[in-house]
């Protein structure tokens, strides 16, 4: 891929890789779009959990298989993720998105959610009450395929003072979960702790990784 004017193709993510999980992190929720039958972009607000491996990110979403969500991935399994922040840094990821199925582990993703949901105030037991087992805990997995930062520079009136873009080149599978994780997974909540009316509710915006 040859340098433009607007970007800088990047050949390793690890050139990438303490802006995109110094981002994803501070930001936390991100635009993820899919598209509809009639090849029309549908927008939610949905919460990732990246991990970076030796052959990229991989993303975790705690999610339901709402009717519109589903139906949009049985027919085109791509997704694109949009981080933002007031200072026009951004952050651009275009995943293939696979759901995890029945036969799958889902422990380790259960371990990273639950960690990070912890730390941002909710109890993922509010919504999950049976943890990984619970059978409304599905999982989507996000390969990305293409990742773009930009960086503002607007002390010299720049909005976009850099870009750069990986494109992943073939990760084999084998790869996809042996990776660092971005948080520590330490225990999660407590089982038994009683919930208040407002951590239900922080819980239930969580599982608003919805339609």
């Amino acid at each position: 891929m040859e340098p433009s004017t607007f970007s800088t193709p990047v050949g390793d993510f690890a050139d990438l890789r303490d802006d995109f999980l110094r981002l994803t992190t501070e930001i936390g929720w991100c635009t993820v779009a899919t598209v509809d039958g009639r090849d029309r972009p549908r927008s939610r607000i949905m919460h990732v959990s990246w991990e970076v491996g030796d052959a990229g990110p991989t993303g975790w979403v705690s999610t339901s298989r709402t009717p519109v969500k589903t139906a949009h991935l049985a027919r085109n399994p791509y997704v694109s993720c949009s981080y933002w922040t007031p200072a026009h840094d951004a952050v651009f990821v275009d995943c293939r998105a696979t759901w995890l199925e029945p036969g799958d582990t889902k422990r380790h993703v259960w371990d990273l959610v639950a960690a990070e949901a912890t730390q941002r105030g909710f109890d993922p037991y509010a919504v999950w009450p049976d943890g990984p087992t619970d059978a409304g805990f599905e999982v989507l997995q996000f390969d990305p395929w293409r990742v773009q930062i930009t960086l503002q520079d607007l002390a010299n009136g720049q909005t976009i003072g850099s870009s750069r873009v990986w494109h992943a080149a073939g990760r084999p599978a084998s790869t996809r979960r042996a990776a660092l994780p971005l948080i520590p997974t330490g225990p999660p909540s407590h089982r038994g702790r009683p919930v208040t009316a407002d951590a239900a509710s922080r819980a239930a915006r969580h599982r608003g990784n919805a339609p």
